[in-house]
């Protein structure tokens, strides 16, 4: 099992949804238990159940979700970003997801492209594609009914809550009077020359950094 960079005394989500199986659950969980060690914490959710839960904001240090063996974990927009939420500042969620390999209009299942841009809109950086495309097995690929692969992708919390502030210094000079050098009456500098006019365009970029 991959350690998920997870440290003695961290806390620590994973995250179950009704396809995965019980004992691979409870095997992550023991595996789990030695990384974080008896300073750390590990909560096991059912996602059904994430919202009632009610956990606190910035609780977690990582939160794993659809990464027991044999899950086919599907993640709503409302439970990514719920677990943005309860990560804490600089904490990482990793995720296993089956993607679609073509868009398809009508299927429930994203593709990477899309499950990456759905983790972005929650609010986590630096979100990328942990190791390379896996196909489903057939026992996942029945628990779903659709011909698909699987991935894992990482998203990483900012180093700051949304909202926070803080206070800034500001230099205020004084203005000098105005002058009225040079005022011409409005009728006839209706010919003067407009400004130029500038185009403003608006990128989004994600920065992705090696682990």
């Amino acid at each position: 099992m991959a350690s998920f960079g997870i440290s003695a005394g961290q806390a620590v989500a994973a995250v179950w949804d009704k396809s995965s199986p019980v004992e691979a659950l409870k095997d992550l969980v023991d595996k789990l238990q030695v990384l974080t060690g008896d300073e750390g914490q590990v909560l096991v959710e059912n996602m059904s159940q994430l919202f009632r839960s009610a956990q606190e904001k910035s609780s977690f240090d990582v939160i794993l979700s659809g990464v027991v063996p044999g899950s086919v974990t599907l993640h709503s927009a409302e439970v990514l970003a719920e677990m943005a939420r309860i990560l804490r500042p600089g904490g990482c969620l990793f995720l296993k997801e089956p993607v679609e390999t073509a868009v398809d209009k009508d299927s429930k299942v994203k593709t990477a492209s899309k499950l990456c841009s759905a983790l972005t809109l929650s609010g986590l950086v630096e979100v990328k594609e942990l190791q390379q495309r896996e196909s489903l097995s057939p026992e996942e690929k029945q628990s779903i009914h659709e011909s698909l692969l699987s991935v894992q992708i990482t998203g990483k919390k900012t180093n700051f809550e949304v909202g926070s502030s803080s206070q800034l210094k500001l230099s205020i000079t004084k203005k000098s009077p105005l002058s009225l050098t040079g005022y011409c009456d409005p009728i006839p500098c209706l010919s003067t020359p407009s400004p130029p006019h500038f185009s403003v365009a608006f990128v989004s970029l994600v920065v992705s950094v090696p682990l």
